[in-house]
């Protein structure tokens, strides 16, 4: 079991501290992305481009209701779709050309995501105390997709870093702030997301995709070093439930 290998004593050995962990080239490491094949590189700077020119879809409150009243899914999960394709175009577009042309838009595509209620799809929001509604936000819940977000705003701010910086200095802060409120602490003071497998009950391929956005979101962005190794030490538990059920 992961758990019983790796428990918290043994991962606050092994853990590399989160100041030396560096996973990938930022954007600063210019020769690492300039050895890109160029074919390869021109396309992420085309994707970016068309994000650049492309408008943030909207996300009314009368959108995510759309679910509770309909039962439709995709009138509120394709424009959330296109917003975070936008920014994982944007971000990879300006780690390849690095010159700072799309970092604007990038902020625009981060502070947009921190605005947003909830990462949680209205499909998935019913485990929350209120129902199937509008998201409660003092009840942040984790699904899939909060995972996906948390993740997404974790790598953003890792590769490009202090260039974020010259947009806003608030920025950065906002994201490490957003994601301990809606992914971090919940994860970690919370057993009662029934994809953790917790209590019992039966987990499916949920379990190790919001472990995985989970993790790195915790690896890259928990500045207290026992919260880092406690989050590790309680995924690798929810992970166990999912190899050995």
């Amino acid at each position: 079991m992961l758990h019983e290998r790796f428990d918290a004593e043994e991962l606050s050995k092994v853990l590399i501290a989160r100041e030396k962990w560096r996973p990938y080239p930022t954007v600063e490491e210019r020769e690492a992305w300039e050895s890109i094949l160029e074919t390869v590189r021109a396309a992420h700077i085309r994707r970016g481009e068309e994000a650049l020119g492309a408008e943030w879809p909207a996300l009314p409150a009368t959108l995510y209701l759309g679910f509770a009243r309909t039962g439709n899914r995709s009138d509120y999960q394709t424009p959330l779709g296109k917003r975070r394709k936008m920014l994982f175009d944007l971000v990879l577009a300006e780690c390849m050309e690095g010159e700072g042309r799309f970092l604007e838009a990038v902020a625009n595509g981060i502070w947009l995501s921190c605005e947003e209620s909830t990462w949680c799809l209205p499909a998935h929001v019913g485990c929350q105390q209120a129902g199937v509604d509008l998201p409660d936000t003092s009840e942040p819940i984790v699904d899939l997709f909060a995972g996906e977000a948390a993740s997404l705003l974790a790598w953003t701010t890792y590769l490009l870093g202090a260039r974020l910086d010259t947009v806003s200095p608030l920025i950065r802060p906002r994201v490490a702030r957003e994601i301990d409120l809606r992914v971090l602490t919940p994860c970690l003071e919370r057993d009662d997301f029934w994809w953790m497998g917790f209590g019992g009950r039966a987990v499916n391929n949920w379990n190790p995709w919001v472990n995985s956005n989970w993790l790195a979101a915790a690896l890259l962005l928990e500045t207290d070093a026992d919260r880092r190794v406690k989050s590790v030490a309680k995924s690798l538990r929810s992970l166990d439930c999912f190899v050995e059920p």
